[in-house]
């Protein structure tokens, strides 16, 4: 063979790879998969009251109820999200989209806050580092009275 023939061919494989690199990169940006954990508590901090009967849905996932004080999960994929949220009393259908960061795998998402605008309405949701602030409290033991 002669040298174009093979400079071609370099040419040739190494945009494949290129190709299937980015191929590799796009298909992992827009499958992520995470988990948000809907959380309709009330925030007292910013005095915040949670509705009262609501029914969420994220993109086209089935529909979930949540009661005041309600927290349930949904599994989403992808970066961008569109939120839909109905409400028992006749208040107009609140809708938004948001878009989570590819770093973490679950996400807490409130939904007073972001019904009110109140900017982070959603946070990294990591249960070991609630388990360790509760481990970094001192344990209550309760003295049982001796049996006669």
């Amino acid at each position: 063979m002669d040298n174009k023939t093979k400079q071609r061919r370099l040419i040739i494989r190494i945009a494949l790879v290129v190709f299937w690199i980015c191929l590799g990169v796009v298909l992992f940006v827009l499958n992520r998969g995470h988990s948000i954990l809907m959380d309709n508590h009330s925030v007292e901090a910013l005095n915040l009251r949670a509705p009262d009967l609501i029914t969420v849905t994220v993109d086209k996932l089935k529909p979930l109820e949540f009661f005041r004080n309600d927290r349930d999960i949904f599994k989403v994929g992808g970066g961008k999200h569109r939120i839909t949220i109905e409400f028992s009393d006749g208040t107009e259908t609140f809708t938004t989209t948001f878009a989570l960061p590819l770093k973490g795998d679950m996400f807490l998402l409130s939904i007073p806050k972001m019904l009110n605008g109140t900017e982070p309405y959603f946070e990294p949701y990591i249960n070991n580092e609630i388990q360790s602030r509760n481990d970094a409290e001192p344990a209550q033991e309760i003295e049982a009275p001796l049996a006669p």
